[in-house]
């Protein structure tokens, strides 16, 4: 079993990995946001373009709790993963998709107050950035179960082709 390294190579991994990964990094921290304010404004589902919040979760608390608690373990997978010298792209399609049905569920509980406002420009996009998170996880799990070799032997193939026409 391969152990992680320590010291100056885990910064410099997280480091590199952290640009690809933004997206996941900012989407994460949007979701800690979500809850925190679940938690911390009283009442906020009386408000009427909340109601579809109401009807499903009903208290503010246990939304706001997962979604803080969700966003705290994505952020440790992103850890985890730009640590590990080996990466877990797994991690990150599973959070990926977790994110794209929270995001898609916060756009069904808005749509279902039938009150549109900007909301429609927001959670439905977020939703799409974690389909595009999850095709990137994976093209990460392509490169690293076959190994850059496998796009360099398709590459050359398919030029081998093209000559040959």
């Amino acid at each position: 079993m391969d152990t992680p390294h320590a010291g100056v190579g885990i910064w410099i991994r997280v480091r590199h990995r952290f640009g690809p990964r933004t997206g996941e990094w900012l989407l994460a921290g949007h979701t800690v946001g979500w809850g925190y304010v679940l938690l911390a404004i009283p009442n906020l589902f009386t408000q009427p373009e909340m109601a579809g919040f109401k009807a499903i979760f009903g208290d503010e608390a246990i939304l706001g709790w997962a979604m803080v608690f969700l966003g705290l373990l994505r952020f440790g997978g992103l850890i985890v993963n730009g640590a590990r010298k080996d990466v877990t792209p797994v991690i990150r399609q599973v959070s990926a998709g977790i994110g794209c049905l929270i995001w898609v569920g916060i756009s069904y509980c808005y749509a279902s107050s039938a009150i549109m406002s900007a909301w429609l420009a927001i959670y439905p996009i977020f939703a799409v950035g974690e389909i595009i998170n999850i095709h990137r996880a994976a093209h990460d799990q392509g490169e690293t179960r076959y190994g850059n070799w496998l796009i360099f032997l398709l590459l050359h193939s398919s030029h081998s082709v093209l000559l040959s026409l």
